[in-house]
């Protein structure tokens, strides 16, 4: 029996105090009667619980992460509907958020950041092998209890990557999540995998280390944009002592495209443990392997692994090697020695595995040295037999001499010219010369000059027939990209375009940044374009006031960049709209056109689509009264039925019932049927657009029901 005062859910669950409030729900602190132990309850907001996408959302929570069984992710164990609205029961931790630790304490050391995300790794890497994308890793939704345990929580935006085709409840174009540790397809609007979690995760791990985020900025919107278009700085380069492949990890990580990220969370964890262990290097193009740039871990060779975290005990870092080949690891873990605590005699040595990106020593040397010359003795025989074979094909060794090579029907073959090296102009007139038909394809070749042959097809020497194509790879030389100029002075900016071979237009306009300073390019920055091509530049005449841009027509991402380049800052409202579909933008908030300050915050006014309209209540009006109203509030008089009542009756042409009920809010143009009251002494019982209006007393006021 729970105490009096106390609120109860499902006759068990005590809510005791609420711990936390996030985007949608209230945690609190319960007490489970039925099992006498401690669970977190989340609660719904009452004013989402009539929202059938939230309610949704919430259960789905609930249903996808109950599936989750790992020590690394808070456990979810009942949920259901109560008072109005609805919960979900939780594990509860004893401990705290990294966001509270991290306001707390400022920025960790690098291992303590290491190990906390290698945890929240191997609980990501569980969750996308059954399907689930977190969407919101951030450091409020990592929990580090009392006991140093590192737990995930709140999968509350999670998707199945495999879901069926109709439950598009967190489609595409949807954007969720939190914007500072957004991945740049996630403020896009893009598909989703766990390689976006990863991104986030990178994020959390830089902020960890350097005690900020990579990107920050004034609104949640400007820090997307940043996330799509900037790079973040390395750790380095902001006085913080890192090594160099944990800061290898970090970028790998904050990759902009996917492709570059690491492929899977159990990747990233096994090359968290390597460092962990003490591999710190990353071996280069002539196999020497850079210093390590800091003392925060001993050299390897002469190092020993890093000792315990306070509270969380560990037998020392355990290390997978992968196989030669690179891959994942396999097999049985290596479990490295601990640091040595005090006591008599030498530490123990220490072995470093074979680590991803740490250069091993073989010791086979010879071995291989053997296998090679074998190799190549065995090629120049092979080479040899084949050379004999081609010349005895050639009829050399015969009285006769060789003869011509010629086709199954007699035609004579023609030997291809070798045109490679040369412009396309050179072997085209060449290969025409012999016979042959040229047929040409460009690539990016960075290596060889523009508009020269790099490979042929068939290669120069062989025999074909008069008249064969020959194809022809020509270099397309290395594609001119526009530099960036933003925040340069005109001067500057001038020159470095004109350096790299385009023509400069520059315009004038008032922005927030001091006169003389570039604020805005087109093409933009690293867009490709032909040498000689013009390039605007917008030089800013100092503070003062403009004109707000159209940004009508565009997507968001385009209107906040627009808006963005302006000087302005961006916000989002969402408006119906009857005219204007849903997801386009209405208009903005000054209108385009209007002159404002610069720096002025602009919203972007998003349609949410047709507004929705409450049917009016009818019943008990006459039917052309009530017809009015209904097709005045935009709705259209559906089927129209006839009941029979006491003649002379009061109701007698008026509206009985009506379906949909009143006050239920629908789309314009819904029909609403209605039963109207009829005198038991008129004949026929349903009036339709054919047939004629009624007569006597007080029904000859309905006209033809549609």
């Amino acid at each position: 029996m729970s105490d009096e005062g106390l609120t109860v859910f499902n006759g068990r669950y005590e809510l005791l105090r609420r711990i936390a409030r996030g985007g949608m729900a209230d945690v609190y602190l319960a007490r489970d009667a039925s099992l006498d132990r401690q669970v977190a309850v989340k609660v719904l907001f009452p004013e989402f619980a009539n929202d059938p996408s939230f309610v949704e959302r919430f259960r789905r929570e609930a249903k996808a992460a109950a599936n989750l069984n790992h020590p690394n992710i808070v456990g979810i164990y009942d949920w259901g509907q109560e008072q109005g609205t609805y919960y979900i029961v939780m594990e509860y931790v004893v401990g705290r958020s990294m966001a509270d630790v991290m306001r707390s304490t400022g920025r960790l050391s690098p291992d303590r950041a290491a190990e906390i995300a290698s945890d929240v790794a191997e609980a990501l890497s569980s969750a996308h092998n059954a399907g689930l994308v977190h969407r919101d890793v951030k450091l409020g939704n990592i929990i580090v209890s009392d006991d140093g345990q590192v737990k995930v929580a709140d999968f509350g935006i999670a998707t199945a990557l495999a879901r069926r085709t109709g439950d598009n409840l967190t489609h595409i174009g949807s954007v969720m999540g939190t914007a500072t540790y957004f991945s740049p397809e996630q403020a896009q609007g893009k598909a989703l995998d766990g390689r976006s979690d990863l991104y986030s995760l990178g994020v959390v791990l830089y902020e960890m280390i350097v005690g900020k985020p990579p990107f920050t900025a004034d609104t949640s919107t400007a820090v997307a944009v940043k996330h799509v278009q900037e790079r973040p700085l390395a750790p380095s380069l902001l006085g913080v002592s890192i090594v160099e492949s944990l800061e290898a990890i970090i970028l790998k990580l904050l990759a902009k495209n996917p492709a570059n990220r690491y492929p899977k969370a159990e990747d990233l964890r096994a090359d968290l443990q390597r460092y962990l262990a003490g591999a710190h290097r990353i071996p280069t193009r002539t196999g020497q392997s850079p210093p390590v740039r800091t003392s925060e871990r001993p050299a390897t060779g002469s190092q020993v692994p890093p000792a315990p975290v306070a509270g969380r005990p560990r037998t020392g870092p355990v290390a997978t090697a992968p196989p030669p080949s690179g891959g994942p690891p396999t097999g049985p873990r290596a479990q490295v020695p601990a640091a040595p605590g005090p006591g008599p005699g030498p530490p123990p040595q220490y072995v470093p595995p074979a680590y991803y990106y740490e250069e091993v020593h073989r010791s086979d040397g010879w071995k291989r040295t053997v296998l090679m010359f074998f190799g190549l003795v065995v090629l120049v025989a092979a080479l040899g037999f084949l050379g004999w074979i081609f010349y005895d094909s050639l009829g050399l060794g015969d009285n006769n001499g060789p003869t011509e090579p010629t086709t199954p029907d007699g035609a004579a073959l023609i030997e291809v010219p070798d045109v490679s090296g040369l412009s396309y102009g050179e072997a085209d007139a060449l290969l025409r010369s012999a016979g042959l038909e040229p047929e040409p394809s460009y690539q990016v070749n960075t290596g060889v000059p523009e508009n020269t042959v790099f490979a042929q097809s068939p290669p120069g020497g062989q025999r074909i027939e008069e008249g064969a194509t020959v194809a022809l790879t020509v270099s397309q030389g290395e594609i001119p990209r526009v530099p960036p100029v933003r925040g340069r002075n005109r001067v500057d900016a001038t020159e470095i375009l004109r350096s790299a071979g385009y023509e400069v237009i520059v315009i004038e306009g008032t922005s927030q940044a001091e006169a003389g300073i570039v604020v805005g390019q087109e093409p933009s920055s690293k867009t490709e374009l032909a040498l000689g091509e013009a390039v605007t530049i917008t030089v800013s005449t100092g503070p003062g006031q403009i004109f707000v841009p159209d940004v009508r027509g565009q997507t968001l991402i385009q209107a906040i960049q627009t808006l963005a380049d302006q000087g302005f800052r961006v916000a989002e409202r969402r408006e119906p709209s009857a005219t204007v579909p849903e997801g386009e933008i209405i208009e903005t908030d000054p209108l385009h056109g209007f002159p404002v300050a610069v720096g002025l915050e602009i919203y972007i006014i998003v349609s949410d689509g047709p507004p929705l309209v409450a049917i009016p209540d009818v019943q008990g009006l006459l039917f052309d009264t009530g017809k009015l109203t209904i097709e005045r509030d935009g709705l259209v008089v559906g089927i129209v039925t006839f009941e029979p009542v006491e003649p002379g009756s009061s109701d007698v042409g008026r509206i009985l019932a009506q379906t949909p009920p009143p006050n239920l809010e629908v789309s314009a143009g819904t029909e609403v049927d209605v039963v109207v009251g009829e005198s038991s002494e008129a004949e026929g019982d349903q009036i339709g657009p054919e047939q004629p209006e009624g007569e006597g007393g007080e029904t000859e006021g309905i006209d033809q029901a549609g």
